[in-house]
């Protein structure tokens, strides 16, 4: 029986210590304690405190504010995604496994921005909320997304009608300055008073700012009227419609009427894009009411809103006969797809990166998915290759574990299934399914092995 202690203490001096070798620099140092710091605060807040939908919303606030945000409401993907990847250390994404694909539809950051079923981890959203410049704590008492000038309704602001201010207008049309990208707001009442505005409104009052009047309307016209019959002078009219007093000058001695739906065409500019169609059909008589649109579309829609009737007089017949189509050899073309499919097929298989070998995919690569799609039929033998070689996406997941497992055996490797499955990014419930499969796979791999080195030995 022994009377000491297996266990001895050792006193550390830490000035006769060289620690310096567990505080090597880490690249990343600054930027992980940031996240490290957001994570706790995350997992104080309650998971009923926000919904996805929020987080949507909020996100496209932070994003608009940031220029990333079309006049259309859609996010600008290729912009955002290299604005992200620069405000990251260069290798910090890839080492969180949180690198971006641009061409994949699904990578994390388009789902992240869209409101989509997919999930994305809460650490990529800490990540985006990095990018985003926000605290977890602001980030959830941010209001959401209204669109650039708010949500409707929006208030009327014709001075000559008696709801002057009120909420009587539902919705707003954004278009885009075609000069400085700005967005611009175009606000129509029942009352016939349209008013224009540029760039977001960024407080209340920009609510009541007129930026340009492009309709006054037949409420406004009346009123200028009776302030007119009334006797009243023109700068008091001007004031009492909130009007320049040219304006009012320039509608009483014109007699301007102003209807209810449109302002008349400019006379101008309708006798000029007139010129211009008629130029366009002389200089090519042998095209379509289509093609000439796509050629003047600006003057074709024009026309189409104040002359249509001189516009249909004007083009040529519906019945026009076209030019006689080229017989397409689809036999022909049957053998050239497949020979450019088997092609391309041997080389999707070497992809160190392994893809999922599709009809959508081989068209897409080969320029040919619309012959794929709709003249499949005319194409025998191309629809028989493709049906040997695309893959389900079962197919798919068991030739990536396949690879993974021919990779481990070429290295040496002791080949553990768990391992196989991390590596070839199968998701377990899909696993479990195709198991059976590569188990007997691996047992045949393993079998070949080992009649291989006994017949060496043997030599």
């Amino acid at each position: 029986m022994t009377t000491n202690s297996r266990i001895e203490y050792i006193r550390f001096e830490l000035k006769q210590m060289n620690l310096s070798t567990i505080y090597e620099a880490d690249p990343y140092k600054e930027i992980s304690l940031q996240l490290s710091k957001q994570a706790y605060k995350l997992l104080q807040v309650p998971l009923h405190r926000i919904s996805r939908k929020e987080v949507e919303l909020k996100y496209r606030k932070l994003l608009r504010e940031k220029h990333l945000l079309t006049v259309s409401n859609r996010i600008r993907q290729k912009v955002l995604n290299q604005m992200f990847q620069i405000s990251f250390s260069k290798g910090f994404l890839e080492k969180y496994e949180s690198d971006l694909d641009i061409e994949n539809e699904y990578n994390w950051l388009k789902v992240i921005t869209r409101n989509t079923k997919r999930h994305v981890h809460p650490f990529r959203h800490l990540l985006m909320l990095y990018f985003l410049e926000q605290d977890v704590d602001d980030f959830i008492k941010l209001n959401t997304d209204v669109g650039t000038f708010g949500r409707g309704p929006f208030p009327c602001l014709n001075k000559a009608a008696p709801h002057y201010q009120k909420l009587v207008i539902p919705t707003v049309e954004v278009t885009r300055d075609f000069k400085t990208n700005a967005p611009i707001g175009t606000f129509s009442c029942s009352c016939g008073f349209v008013y224009a505005r540029k760039d977001p409104d960024q407080s209340p009052e920009d609510r009541l700012r007129v930026g340009r009047v492009k309709q006054f309307g037949h409420a406004w016209q009346e009123k200028l009227e009776q302030l007119a019959n009334v006797g009243l002078s023109i700068r008091a009219i001007a004031r009492e419609l909130g009007v320049d007093s040219k304006t009012v000058k320039r509608y009483l001695s014109e007699d301007v009427e102003i209807s209810k739906s449109e302002v008349a065409a400019n006379q101008g500019l309708l006798a000029q894009y007139k010129q211009d169609i008629v130029k366009l059909i002389k200089q090519f008589p042998q095209l379509s009411r289509t093609a000439l649109r796509a050629k003047c579309e600006k003057q074709y829609i024009y026309l189409y809103r104040h002359d249509k009737e001189w516009l249909i007089d004007v083009l040529p017949s519906r019945n026009k006969k076209q030019e006689p189509t080229k017989i397409v050899n689809w036999s022909k073309r049957d053998q050239e797809y497949m020979t450019r499919i088997k092609k391309l097929y041997k080389e999707l298989l070497q992809l160190e990166k392994p893809v999922r070998v599709t009809r959508s995919l081989i068209g897409k690569r080969l320029g040919i998915l619309a012959n794929l799609e709709h003249h499949l039929e005319k194409l025998p033998k191309t629809e028989k290759l493709l049906s040997d070689i695309t893959e389900s996406v079962q197919q798919f997941q068991i030739r990536r574990c396949c690879k993974v497992i021919d990779k481990m055996l070429l290295e040496d490797n002791q080949v553990l299934l768990w391992k196989v499955q991390r590596i070839a990014a199968v998701k377990s419930h899909h696993f479990y399914e195709i198991k059976p499969y590569l188990e007997h796979y691996l047992q045949q791999k393993q079998d070949v092995k080992n009649n291989e080195q006994t017949t060496s030995k043997t030599e």
